[in-house]
């Protein structure tokens, strides 16, 4: 039960809160000011909308917050793209030692230390070429990463019914039909908008819109490829003594 209930109440408070927040934003602009404003100064818009509302205190309020929730944002991201290299490692669709833990600690250290080389090379490749920070490498990367994900989402939603259509493990419809055919139909919507937009969210480029597409689906295409040439992969995790780690915690 703590599981969904969790979930939901995530949902709907993160969702809220963005709702709100978005609309607030909006409303101290006005429509054709926001687009203006967000297209000009995307960096400072924040910030300067607090400053002129409620003062410069909450202004540099606003950048302490900001910093530290990137920081935070930063290090959530770290630590999942981590354990997912530490799962794909376990079940050999990623080098096996990629999910090994340490001896003494119990982390993914390896799978970390791959996640911090991959990040290290991004950075260090956007600054050689002089990418600005906010209106290039966090747009585009924010851009392919929102469609990457919602697109998993939907292929996930229609992979809940056809597991439990097949293993017949659950057969309540809510939980194994109704449910996450909502949940499809509703995502591949979104899906179907976030594509056609991309340009918007990628600072108004199609050629770069263009190339994120063609990197989508390359990189879907990768994934059929692996489990193509390896197809023991994710079949003998139990031969791995740290898939028993991970099932004990």
């Amino acid at each position: 039960r703590t599981i969904p209930r969790a979930t939901y109440a995530a949902l709907l408070l993160i969702g809220g809160f963005y709702a709100l927040s978005s609309w607030a934003l909006v409303t101290a602009w006005g429509d054709a000011g926001a687009v203006d404003e967000a297209t000009k100064n995307p960096a400072t818009m924040l910030t300067e909308t607090a400053t002129h509302y409620v003062g410069a205190v909450a202004g540099d309020l606003v950048q302490i917050f900001l910093i530290t929730s990137l920081f935070a944002a930063l290090l959530s991201f770290h630590n999942v793209l981590a354990r997912y290299i530490f799962s794909l490692g376990n079940s050999r669709a990623l080098p096996e030692r990629c999910g090994r833990s340490h001896p003494r600690h119990d982390s993914p250290h390896i799978a970390s230390f791959a996640q911090t080389l991959s990040a290290l090379v991004l950075v260090a490749a956007s600054v050689l070429a002089g990418l600005d920070p906010v209106t290039q490498v966090f747009t585009w990367f924010v851009g392919a990463a929102s469609v990457g994900i919602v697109v998993l989402m939907t292929l996930t939603s229609a992979a809940v019914v056809v597991y439990f259509r097949r293993t017949r493990l659950d057969t309540r419809p809510w939980h194994t039909v109704i449910a996450p055919s909502l949940g499809f139909a509703g995502l591949a919507v979104l899906s179907v908008m976030t594509a056609v937009n991309l340009p918007l969210l990628v600072g108004g480029s199609g050629t770069l819109a263009a190339i994120i597409g063609v990197l989508l689906v390359g990189a879907f295409a990768g994934g059929i490829a692996v489990a193509v040439m390896r197809p023991h992969a994710g079949a003998q995790q139990n031969e791995n003594p740290d898939i028993a780690k991970e099932i004990a915690r």
